[in-house]
């Protein structure tokens, strides 16, 4: 996974409020990205699927110790982030329970955030959160 991140978010069937979950002061899971980080592309087509590798979600799921369906890879939501000569690609994948897992993610010290609350990340975490924020909205 060290050449893609995965941005979590939970979305509200109810009242559409959106969180994302925060791990080690980052929302791309699970190594953050570079300082010098910048998006060089995006894909929020709902009419493009993208290709997304096979091993992201499972690894992911693991990681956190979450069972197998409780998250879903959006697979029509991409971003390539450039830093120096490391191209990084940033997916998305959406918990789907009622209320975010609270309880199964307590141990690590993550923590589910709003948008507004994500203005002391990095800029380039901020900016791909608007992206996904719009894809979600729309």
């Amino acid at each position: 996974m060290e050449n893609n991140r995965l941005i979590m978010y939970h979305k509200h069937p109810n009242s559409a409020r959106v969180t994302f979950f925060l791990l080690n002061g980052s929302v791309c899971h699970f190594d953050g990205l570079p300082p010098s980080a910048k998006i060089v592309d995006s894909s929020i087509s709902e009419e493009q699927v993208v290709d997304y590798p096979e091993t992201l979600l499972p690894t992911s799921k693991k990681r956190l110790g979450l069972s197998s369906n409780i998250l879903e890879i959006e697979k029509t939501f991409q971003a390539s982030v450039e830093s120096d000569d490391l191209t990084i690609d940033v997916y998305l994948a959406g918990f789907t329970t009622i209320d975010p897992p609270y309880e199964q993610l307590a141990d690590l010290g993550g923590k589910f955030i709003a948008i507004t609350e994500a203005r002391r990340l990095p800029s380039v975490e901020v900016e791909l959160l608007g992206l996904a924020y719009s894809w979600m909205m729309d």
